[in-house]
């Protein structure tokens, strides 16, 4: 297939033009055909046909499928993520759950204790993003990680991965 010549170009371009604007000019004008356009103005359709042929075919082959994929988030305070708890944050979180169960006063005191479901490795829960550690998407964040109950768990210097001890971006719903 060979590619079409800085005329063709400057026509499909005109043709394009008139379509956004329902063949009318900048002024409200019908639009005459190109036919109909006198010599300056059509060579200056194909001038700017060519200025804009020149800048995609300069453009590397690699840039132009970069520039297709969405650029990868960046951590920030107050974002939303999901965090996957592993064995030892599992064992912390019903530590100090079963520790409230086991020796606090449950009524009078005002003290708010750990209180929820058994916690196990693997399990994902939302996680607010509260302190990180650098500009790239990389970079470690501390997470404040909401349990399935009345607490909290702090992660410390988690990073972005999949499995256990890491955080990941939500889905789309």
């Amino acid at each position: 297939m060979s590619h079409p010549s800085t005329m063709e170009l400057a026509q499909y371009a005109y043709a394009a033009y008139g379509a956004s604007t329902n063949h009318r000019t900048h002024d409200g004008r019908p639009m005459p055909e190109w036919e109909d356009l006198g010599d300056r103005i059509q060579q200056a359709w194909v001038a700017a046909a060519a200025a804009v042929a020149q800048v995609v075919i300069e453009q590397p082959a690699e840039n132009a499928v970069r520039s297709e994929q969405p650029r990868p988030q960046r951590p920030s305070i107050g974002r939303i993520v999901h965090y996957t708890l592993n064995e030892q944050d599992a064992a912390q979180i019903n530590r100090l759950r079963q520790e409230y169960q086991s020796s606090a006063r449950h009524t009078g005191t005002g003290f708010v204790g750990h209180v929820g479901n058994h916690a196990q490795e693997g399990d994902v829960y939302p996680a607010m993003i509260v302190r990180i550690f650098g500009e790239t998407p990389e970079s470690a964040v501390n997470l404040q990680v909401f349990l399935d109950g009345n607490d909290i768990f702090w992660a410390t210097s988690r990073t972005l991965g999949e499995g256990p001890f890491h955080w990941a971006w939500p889905g789309r719903a």
